[in-house]
């Protein structure tokens, strides 16, 4: 459920990203306090292009989260372990942007997608859960595509 909701806001920021994206690099723009145009112009581009970027990386991001989600419920254990990773990852990555100038709202929506999967990681890490992927229960330890 976590992670639905994860991937919930993550769409959501996504779209809004898309939408605001010229505001949110003159926002980026003017909290930097370059003052001239050529090089306003130069950070102008590159901050669009991180914007894009992020929106693509937020794409491709989701995509692999219907596929974990899919294998997590199925009880997969290498499911498990990247659900963890993916996580860990994402709570660094969310504050680490607390450190870019972003408006208010994305710091927001940032911090409650933190706190979502820092509840994740809290609650896949519980012993009852991790007994549940267990590496010594049956078809646990089968490789994906059935490689050995």
């Amino acid at each position: 459920m976590l992670l639905a909701i994860n991937l919930g806001l993550a769409v959501v920021l996504t779209l809004a990203t898309l939408i605001a994206r010229h505001s949110i690099v003159e926002y980026q723009l003017d909290h930097r306090h370059i003052t001239d145009p050529s090089q306003r112009d130069m950070v102008r581009s590159s901050y669009t292009a991180g914007i894009i970027g992020r929106v693509v990386g937020n794409i491709v991001v989701s995509i692999v989260y219907v596929f974990l989600v899919r294998a997590f419920l199925r009880g997969r254990r290498w499911a498990y372990r990247r659900v963890i990773l993916v996580g860990v990852i994402g709570i660094v990555g969310l504050v680490v942007l607390q450190l870019s100038p972003y408006p208010t709202w994305m710091r927001v929506e940032q911090l409650l997608q933190a706190g979502v999967l820092t509840l994740l990681v809290y609650f896949v890490t519980r012993p009852d859960v991790r007994a549940h992927f267990a590496a010594h229960l049956p078809g646990r330890t089968t490789k994906r595509f059935n490689r050995r």
